[in-house]
């Protein structure tokens, strides 16, 4: 699978979480190990690829400049998947507290293979209260041998007292461009042929999580193969239209085209796309468009979701709407979206009322 094979080993290999890399590599540097973490952030974001890397690099023999050498005999067991000192648990699964004491049990035990024994606990916050308060007392006075390294998406959840025992880690949220990036690197290494909208529209549909684009990536690559992943193959696998197709249609409105804009309604109908989804995509579109009217800066926000030409051709849309007929626009979809939850005959017809309703109301 895309998402193990092309899994960062190195924390030069990490995407778009420099702070915590620099932070965690310093801490190798001037040999400053804690013994409890706390990486909080999104799913997709790199929260146990890091740890993994980290466990790696605290018990390699010869880390070089905060990294793991990759030669060691350490580095080498642990590329293999044998060694025994890295125990991950996903608390969502073994959340119990019988499942904190069997950690307990172990932890006794000094590390059979590295310096380090690291419990990596993924989904920390899903341990029950008994669970929690079993392993807050572990935290309070770990062996010198244990680090403890919570990975959770929820960190709220987490009681306060387990939090003040730990170095908090925020993870951001990846941005699309650095998602493209990652699948770029892996179609040209797989000599798959892609459009760069393609990759896209499969990192905007996976919320920017590494680990769903990439899988996203490798199921539409099996699905053309051996054809060239299009923007239009990809929106037809994905079951909902292209971003280009979403601008083309409001640049239709724009330009007070209503039959074109009645008959592109009516052909991505006829073609079998999500209605619901289409019109939720033009209410995020029409939203963008207010926010670039109305805040200078908006567009930065952008840049961490769209390519410089998508967002150009979104500035010359919003030049060609007046503020008001953008929330008159907004009001005629909004109430389209409220009516196609209804599961009514002819669905496609509250889109052609939302466009009358925006052209003659």
């Amino acid at each position: 699978m895309f998402y193990h094979k092309y899994r960062p080993k190195l924390f030069k290999e990490v995407i778009g979480q420099d702070v915590v890399v620099t932070i965690l590599k310093n801490f190798l540097k001037k040999n400053y190990i804690p013994h409890g973490y706390l990486f909080a952030g999104e799913k997709g974001t790199g929260k146990t690829t890091i740890a993994r890397i980290y466990a790696n690099a605290i018990n390699c023999v010869q880390p070089q400049d905060g990294e793991p050498c990759g030669q060691c005999r350490i580095c080498q067991l642990i590329r293999e998947n044998k060694f025994l000192d890295i125990v991950e648990i996903d608390a969502a699964s073994h959340r119990r507290i019988e499942d904190v004491r069997n950690i307990q049990e172990h932890i006794g035990f000094k590390p059979l293979q590295g310096k380090y024994k690291v419990f990596i606990i993924d989904e920390a916050h899903s341990l029950t209260e008994e669970a929690s308060n079993a392993l807050l007392k572990t935290l309070e006075e770990p062996p010198a041998h244990a680090i403890f390294i919570l990975a959770t998406t929820d960190p709220d959840r987490i009681i306060d007292t387990i939090l003040s025992r730990l170095h908090r880690f925020d993870f951001r949220r990846v941005t699309l461009p650095s998602v493209v990036k990652k699948l770029k690197f892996i179609a040209e290494r797989e000599g798959i042929d892609y459009e760069e909208k393609a990759l896209y529209l499969i990192a905007e549909e996976t919320g920017g999580s590494f680990r769903d684009a990439e899988t996203l990536l490798e199921k539409i690559a099996m699905a053309v193969f051996p054809e060239k992943i299009t923007e239009e193959r990809a929106s037809q696998l994905l079951g909902h239209l292209s971003l280009d197709k979403i601008i083309n249609f409001i640049e239709l409105i724009s330009n007070k085209k209503l039959e074109e804009s009645i008959s592109m309604a009516n052909n991505i109908y006829i073609q079998g796309f999500d209605l619901n989804i289409f019109v939720k995509s033009i209410l995020k579109m029409i939203r963008q468009l207010i926010l670039l009217k109305i805040d200078t800066n908006f567009h930065k926000h952008l840049e961490l979701e769209k390519s410089t030409e998508v967002i150009k051709k979104m500035k010359n849309i919003a030049e060609k709407f007046s503020l008001e007929q953008l929330k008159k626009l907004s009001r005629s979809f909004l109430e389209a979206e409220i009516s196609l939850k209804r599961d009514l005959p002819f669905p496609i017809f509250f889109i052609e009322f939302a466009l009358l309703e925006y052209f003659h109301s």
